[in-house]
């Protein structure tokens, strides 16, 4: 049996800023595992950071409509995301650790254990390799996959509770049923930052423990969601319908004319979507206390983007005839506030209706820090062990001459190094995808690749990959070397590939030695060389 223990953050760790003007200004972590308190299973130990979007009255889009005393602001649809490269606009998905720029862990009886630079590239280079593009896309502790099953155009933020039905039994509409926006814990896993971090920790040989992490909080930002369904193509067969289109109001469509004095949205005459769903709350984008704006043409007059809040959705219910428990897959959306209302005396089409999400001015959305805290699983009826073997690194930093298209360097690595992993990265940045085009590299003068270019994406390169991870006991689960951008679909018919960017990662091994090694590296690119990182993948025993 384990007991879960949850402790603060040395510094009280809150803060909210705007990422889009201003930079935050709380970046180091602390946390102290107690001596003398049993074992911890570090495999199951994690960090929290509690986090949500606020959207502060500036931040409000200026069509919203009018707060009532039901509905006060609307519930946008926003996601916290890293920018892993800012000068390019670069943002794909990626675990939480990746927002860790340096990391120590520091034992009272035993001194440093592990004291790594840079996590945040490191976790780029390792952590697209470790997990199978399922995983990048469904995984629910990392950052930017909010697009998971749905697709473009039908996002869902983890950082709203949506309401997509609130509609009673009787067929009427509850309207203090709406959505409401939530915080959510951005999880680093200990394994992730630490070679340790998949050990069983005695805290009676180790003392008291502390972890010191300085974050690299000015990457997060916030992508509005939504606000293309009228574009954005629903695909399931017989349908490949916009998830805006909405049913005319005509005979011909079924739904029969906008009576006189009825009102669209709210009231007798709800909007109906031109898609018939199947399961409506994971397909559909739209949801109770949701802002958009409904285009539609009464007469031969066009309404543009008008605004309403969403105040209910039905499924099947209004729709259902005998003998037809399924209804017809159609949802009908009611609006806080009367669209319009039909005053010609006489029955009248209403045509070409769509609707789109929304948003909110996106230079005045803020990020909020509750709070941070770490998580540790305590083993209180074992003992774990007095040493514990594991894997850790050093790193190097340089940077290219400019405008040089080759880069020569020679570093020294400990005896105790068995792999040298290299990124490549814009000025700056933490995303190891500076393309480069090969490179070759001697250890104490010997070529490692019989005096041959390893050429990127080459099959020679593809194996020096695969020997680093047979060194490290551990399994490939995603060769394609590239990302899974956020927020971009793949194309229909292959070709270009919109939804993934580039990595170059670089893994070669080294043998144990008596004496440090000496490695000379030389990389080629077609554009300048620019930041250049070496991790020496260490094994050490404490």
């Amino acid at each position: 049996m384990e007991n879960i223990i949850k402790i603060s953050s040395e510094q009280g760790f809150s803060e909210t800023w705007k990422p889009a003007t201003e930079k935050p200004t709380q970046t180091l972590l602390d946390f102290v595992i107690p001596a003398n308190s049993g074992t911890y299973d570090l495999s199951k130990c994690h960090i929290n950071l509690n986090m949500e979007v606020v959207v502060p009255a500036d931040a409000q889009n200026a069509s919203e409509p009018t707060k009532t005393a039901l509905y006060g602001s609307a519930f946008y649809n926003t996601v916290i995301v890293a920018e892993q490269d800012k000068t390019n606009s670069v943002e794909y998905v990626s675990d939480a650790a990746s927002i860790v720029r340096n990391a120590d862990m520091f034992s009272a009886n035993r001194g440093m254990v592990e004291s790594i630079r840079r996590v945040d590239t490191l976790r780029q280079l390792l952590w697209n390799m470790e997990n199978d593009k399922a995983e990048q896309h469904d995984g629910v502790q990392n950052i930017g996959n909010h697009l998971g099953r749905r697709g473009p155009g039908n996002e869902t933020s983890s950082y709203l509770q949506i309401m997509g039905g609130n509609t009673r039994l009787d067929g009427t509409v509850d309207e203090s049923i709406v959505a409401s926006g939530i915080s959510n814990d951005l999880r680093i896993n200990l394994s992730d930052l630490f070679g340790v971090g998949s050990a069983l920790w005695n805290s009676d040989v180790y003392g008291s423990t502390r972890i010191h992490l300085e974050m690299d909080m000015e990457r997060l930002k916030i992508n509005a969601l939504g606000g293309n369904e009228r574009t954005s193509v629903f695909q399931p067969a017989g349908q490949n319908k916009n998830y805006g289109d909405m049913l005319d109001f005509t005979v011909a469509a079924g739904t029969g004319q906008l009576a006189d004095n009825e009102t669209l949205g709210r009231g007798g005459a709800p909007l109906i979507t031109a898609i018939t769903y199947d399961d409506y709350q994971l397909q559909m984008p739209f949801y109770v206390g949701q802002a958009i704006n409904v285009t539609f043409t009464h007469n031969v007059t066009t309404v543009t983007d008008a605004a309403a809040i969403i105040s209910g959705i039905e499924y099947n219910i209004g729709t259902n005839s005998a003998g037809q428990p399924n209804g017809t897959g159609n949802v009908r959306i009611y609006t806080s506030t009367v669209l319009y209302t039909n005053g010609t005396g006489a029955p009248e089409n209403v045509t070409n209706i769509s609707i789109k999400a929304m948003e909110p001015v996106a230079a005045n959305l803020q990020i909020r820090v509750n709070r941070a805290e770490i998580v540790l699983s305590n083993l209180p009826s074992v003992n774990g062990p007095d040493s514990i073997d594991y894997r850790t690194y050093s790193s190097e930093e340089t940077q290219g001459s400019a405008g040089l298209l080759t880069f020569n360097k020679q570093i020294f690595c400990e005896p105790n190094a068995q792999n040298l992993l290299v990124a490549h990265c814009n000025t700056g940045e933490t995303s190891p995808d500076r393309a480069w085009s090969n490179y070759r590299m001697a250890i104490d003068n010997v070529d490692v690749s019989g005096n041959r270019d390893i050429v990127y994406n080459a099959p020679l390169h593809r194996d020096r990959i695969s020997r680093t991870f047979n060194n490290r006991g551990q399994n490939i689960s995603n060769f394609s070397l590239n990302a899974l951008k956020v927020g971009a679909a793949q194309t229909a018919g292959g070709g270009a590939r919109p939804n993934q960017i580039d990595l170059y990662p670089i893994f070669e091994t080294l043998p144990l030695t008596q004496a440090q090694k000496i490695i000379n590296f030389k990389l080629t690119a077609a554009a300048a060389v620019q930041d250049v990182i070496f991790y020496k993948e260490l094994v050490k025993t404490i």
